[in-house]
């Protein structure tokens, strides 16, 4: 939880889930570009499907991967969501087992449609 604390201290619910994301991703490190099974990551995706409504800043446990992409259960809908590599805007971020409780609280969530 110590690469959390900037984070933590700097995170509102009055600042934009932009902002918020950008501090969370400041405190993180070793981004990786293809995820693990069974692992928790929060990353940057902008869906390319008109007319859909998706999470822009998506904080997963991560599913199966695929030569287009990935899926993993979206915690801020739990709900199993697809990920298309092109999408990714950022790289993926591990977030551990003892910080997913604390990183799903965040106001990070931002959901749009296309």
């Amino acid at each position: 939880m110590e690469r959390l604390e900037p984070a933590l201290k700097s995170i509102s619910s009055t600042k934009s889930p932009e902002m918020n994301m950008r501090i969370l991703l400041s405190c993180l490190d070793s981004p990786v570009i293809v995820p693990q099974p069974n692992k928790y990551y929060v990353f940057g995706y902008l869906a390319k499907t008109p007319g859909i409504t998706f999470d822009q800043h998506p904080l997963i446990l991560s599913g199966n991967v695929y030569r287009w992409g990935f899926n993993g259960n979206n915690i801020h809908w739990n709900e199993i969501r697809q990920y298309t590599w092109n999408e990714l805007y950022t790289p993926l971020y591990e977030i551990t087992d003892e910080e997913i409780e604390t990183v799903s609280k965040l106001p990070i969530a931002k959901f749009r449609t296309r």
